[in-house]
C-alpha cells in the first residue's frame, strides 16, 4: 500500500512540475502603447576596430583593437 501511495505522490509532483503559468494579461487594450519587444537591429552597435600606433599624452602607444 505504501508503494502505491508513494507512486501516486511521485506522479502528482511530476505533473505539477510540468504545469507552467500562462502569459499574464494586464489590460492590453487600445490605451496601452508598448514599445516593440524585438531588438533585431541596433543602430549603434559597437564594433571592434584596429587603431594604428599613435601618441597619447606624449607617449607612443602600439597598435591595438578598441570597441567603437
Amino acid at each position: 500500500m505504501k508503494k502505491i501511495a508513494l507512486f501516486a505522490a511521485a506522479i502528482l509532483v511530476s505533473s505539477l512540475s510540468f504545469a507552467q503559468p500562462g502569459p499574464a494579461h494586464h489590460g492590453n487594450g487600445p490605451h496601452m502603447k508598448r514599445a516593440p519587444s524585438h531588438q533585431a537591429h541596433r543602430p549603434h552597435a559597437k564594433k571592434k576596430i584596429w587603431v594604428k600606433a599613435h601618441r597619447e599624452h606624449g607617449r607612443v602607444v602600439k597598435g591595438h583593437y578598441v570597441w567603437r
